[in-house]
């Protein structure tokens, strides 16, 4: 885990420590565009969850919106991305399905394959054959 910190306009950062899950831009979605939308899901050592967006305005002069929610649970963060932010969207479904396979990463992660000798360790085995316990 380590500090973060997230810029939000007319407030104070919100700092806390945590680990990044996922971001998203639309302009994945959208290709090139004048003004895009940023998500980023982050997840709090205490578990909570914190949602960072920035709404990038270069048209017609430029501005960048930025804010934060804290929310308690997963749920809730796919509530408000999909029911209150900006209804069901590509972005919603692309940062709560890259969310979804962090937390798996993280909290289930696979363990490592195994290690092999190099090849020529074999060579009393064939050419190609790589010997099983």
């Amino acid at each position: 885990m380590q500090e973060i910190r997230l810029h939000r306009n007319g407030r104070e950062d919100l700092v806390f420590t945590g680990e990044h899950l996922a971001t998203v831009d639309d302009r994945e979605w959208m290709g090139i565009a004048p003004n895009w939308w940023e998500l980023a899901l982050y997840r709090s050592e205490a578990g909570g969850f914190v949602l960072s967006s920035v709404f990038y305005l270069n048209f017609p002069r430029h501005r960048v919106l930025r804010g934060a929610v804290v929310f308690q649970n997963i749920a809730d963060v796919r509530d408000y991305v999909v029911n209150a932010c900006n209804g069901p969207s590509m972005i919603a479904d692309g940062l709560l399905g890259r969310a979804r396979r962090r937390l798996r990463q993280l909290d289930d992660p696979i363990p490592p394959l195994p290690r092999f000798a190099p090849v020529a360790d074999y060579e009393s085995f064939g050419e190609r054959e790589i010997p099983y316990a």
